[in-house]
């Protein structure tokens, strides 16, 4: 695998870390707001630790969760294999990886900041966009993944899985 900061034309872009940026800047000036208004330091402090936890969340540092795409292409070939392309700081991947987790649906989640491959793959489908969420099914039969829905009902689809039945999924 390549380490991530290797191409520095693709993962040094800025707009790869306006986002973390901002909200950064964000949590500084609303600590040094607090501040300048009489509140307590450790006020401005708790406010500006947990803007910079958001931050670090949603930069491409983030790792958690992905897995090499050419490691899920090997064990693709055993069966169809749903692969959700992602990034750091989309809440629209955030969103699924959350239903989806909920419902118990296989998916292997692989960070396009992370994987040059999978970085390729997606602007392929996406006709040059980094748009994420991107879920595919790598069927060992088809010459290319095959694109799906990126939602639960489209994984749920395309893996065949029914919905896990209890109280929890009543409510939707």
């Amino acid at each position: 695998m390549t380490h991530p900061f290797a191409r520095v034309g693709r993962e040094l872009v800025p707009g790869h870390w306006f986002g973390s940026a901002a909200v950064l800047a964000l949590g500084c000036a609303i600590a040094l707001t607090l501040v300048g208004f009489g509140h307590s330091v450790a006020l401005a402090a708790v406010v500006f630790v947990a803007l910079a936890v958001v931050a670090v969340w949603n930069s491409p540092l983030r790792v958690t969760g992905h897995e090499p795409l050419d490691a899920v292409r090997s064990r693709a070939a055993l069966e169809n294999t749903v692969v959700v392309l992602w990034r750091p700081g989309c809440a629209y991947s955030s969103a699924l990886r959350r239903r989806a987790t909920r419902e118990g649906l296989k998916v292997h989640w692989v960070n396009i900041w992370r994987d040059e491959d999978a970085y390729e793959l997606c602007r392929s489908i996406n006709r040059g966009s980094e748009e994420t969420p991107t879920a595919v099914v790598l069927d060992p039969r088809q010459r290319g993944p095959v694109v799906i829905p990126a939602s639960v009902p489209g994984i749920r689809e395309a893996t065949g899985t029914r919905a896990l039945r209890s109280g929890r999924d009543s409510r939707r």
